[in-house]
């Protein structure tokens, strides 16, 4: 198996590139399901019951509310748990983004995970 030089670029794109995108991620991530939740909550305010009998109405609704809950807790898992490469302070990050959501969380990981290895192949 051959062994990439660290000097070169990783496959699609320098180390720089790849964060940026993940920033982007991260920014449509915020912006895209926050623009429909702030006015839902606007209009019901907190009321957890009227916003998981929402979220559940129907089975598509119920489809996508629980492949984000599985997918945070696999996030929640590999952050606190399996990798090892984040500081405790972007664990915690991480975690806390999560709780807003995996559109939140996940871009959040990726982005630190990216930096992080960007750091520790400059010498």
């Amino acid at each position: 198996m051959r062994q990439r030089n660290v000097n070169q670029p990783a496959r699609g794109g320098s180390s720089r590139t790849k964060e940026a995108g993940c920033a982007a991620l991260l920014a449509a991530g915020i912006a895209l399901p926050f623009a429909h939740v702030v006015p839902w909550i606007a209009e019901h305010g907190p009321d957890v019951g009227q916003f998981l009998d929402d979220l559940f109405a129907n089975r598509i609704s119920s489809f996508f509310g629980w492949d984000v809950i599985v997918a945070v807790l696999a996030l929640l898992l590999t952050v606190t748990v399996l990798d090892t490469t984040l500081t405790a302070r972007q664990r915690a990050v991480t975690v806390l983004g999560s709780l807003l959501g995996a559109s939140v969380g996940l871009p959040l990981y990726l982005l630190f995970r990216q930096r992080n290895l960007r750091r520790r192949a400059t010498p």
